[in-house]
């Protein structure tokens, strides 16, 4: 049985690949925005620009991409539910292909209005997370097994976290902040070929009903509409608010408290994200045999709240390496757990959309906690990392009285 899983599972490579490259491209803006904007010599900025401006900027280019992908995702989902998983995979990396380009042209000619627009459209285009979900859940054979690839996908976009700023950081270094989105550009191209020829798509679209673009943006809507999963969408988007929330503001109260080097700062972006991808495939596993889903997700908010808080406490920074590594391995457990929260309550029929919304959500708590981090931070910057800790908090206490 676990040879047939093994099999399974390497069928499902170009998927966590895709899942890899888009979240690698995504850590090189989280890991080369900040410090770019923060760059006074980098032209891309008036050099007299205040910090608070500079801050509260990269808040909001931050929050461009992940913005796309709220607004992309549950049509994506949807499409896919339709038109079949690779075809609509396929269009989204084409698109993302094109996105990248412009992010490079942006960066390397100094324009922030395309910039922002660039980031936007990649992120409408690069809304295949929920696709990927929907191939991985349909593969899973029971609910432990599904928790376990999603798991795995979780990595995949751990270890695109933890070589996108050491790519970055080292490319930025060398030939400027343009070149590591070029790099990512070429690694996009050479996947859309891969799973043009080397995913298979078993899933059987339903093709005897029509659909409607507008029905397929209008579909996020049923996130309010449908009774029965409706608490824990608003749950989840707090728990995504928070999560997402922190893996950008931390960074930014990184660079404001401490001001390290370009190499240090992508090196520590890159190490607490190994500690995810450690995380997910080495502890995640086991906790869900062990525990249900319920009461995982429960532990994981308690002890993500208390750690998130204690960031701000250290007063020299090589003690950032403790309190955020501790940090972040329970909040990236409990992205997957809260995941597979929502699914083992919707029908194989609509997965898809369900896993399309709570990617909507996703990204909506990271454009929504990346701008309002921003601004918070533009007062005090060690204020939204409180904040979110608070959040994670009160998760713990609503997912507890939930049904």
């Amino acid at each position: 049985m676990s040879k047939i899983l093994q099999s399974r599972t390497h069928k499902l490579f170009p998927l966590y690949t895709v899942i890899f490259l888009g979240f690698f491209g995504y850590a090189l803006t989280i890991a080369l925005f900040i410090p770019m904007l923060m760059d006074k010599s980098f032209g891309i900025l008036p050099a007299a620009s205040s910090t608070s401006l500079r801050v509260t900027v990269s808040g909001f280019l931050l929050a461009m991409y992940p913005l796309g992908q709220f607004l992309g995702s549950p049509i994506i989902g949807k499409l896919s539910d339709h038109y079949g998983r690779k075809k609509v995979l396929i269009l989204s990396l084409i698109a993302c292909l094109l996105g990248l380009i412009g992010i490079t042209l942006s960066i390397h000619l100094q324009l922030l209005i395309p910039l922002f627009i660039s980031c936007f459209i990649t992120g409408l285009c690069e809304s295949n997370m929920a696709i990927a979900q929907s191939v991985l859940v349909e593969h899973a054979t029971d609910a432990a097994h599904k928790t376990k690839l999603i798991g795995y996908a979780y990595s995949a976009a751990s270890v695109g976290y933890v070589v996108g700023p050491l790519v970055g950081g080292l490319g930025a270094s060398t030939y400027g902040y343009s070149f590591p989105f070029l790099l990512t550009a070429v690694g996009v191209l050479f996947l859309l070929v891969w799973v043009i020829l080397g995913f298979k798509d078993n899933y059987k679209p339903h093709t005897d009903t029509k659909i409607k673009v507008i029905e397929a943006i209008t579909a996020i809507g049923t996130i309010v509409s449908d009774k029965k999963l409706r608490k824990i969408y608003f749950i989840n988007f707090l728990i995504f608010f928070a999560i997402q929330g922190l893996y950008r503001v931390a960074p930014i109260y990184v660079m404001d408290e401490w001001s390290p080097t370009l190499k240090t700062f992508t090196t520590l972006i890159a190490f607490v994200s190994l500690l995810c991808l450690i995380a997910n495939l080495f502890i995640m596993g086991p906790l869900a045999k062990k525990f249900s889903t319920k009461d995982l997700l429960s532990g994981l908010l308690i002890f993500s709240g208390i750690f998130v808080i204690t960031i701000i406490i250290p007063k020299h920074f090589n003690w950032i390496w403790l309190s955020y590594g501790l940090a972040v391995i329970p909040t990236v457990m409990a992205l997957t757990a809260s995941t597979t929260w929502i699914s083992s309550q919707a029908s194989q029929q609509e997965q898809g959309q369900v896993l399309g919304n709570n990617q909507a959500l996703l990204v909506l708590g990271e454009a929504s906690s990346a701008a309002i981090g921003g601004l918070i931070a533009a007062i005090k910057v060690s204020l939204p990392v409180a904040i979110m800790g608070a959040i994670l908090l009160m998760c713990f206490f609503l997912v507890r009285r939930s049904k």
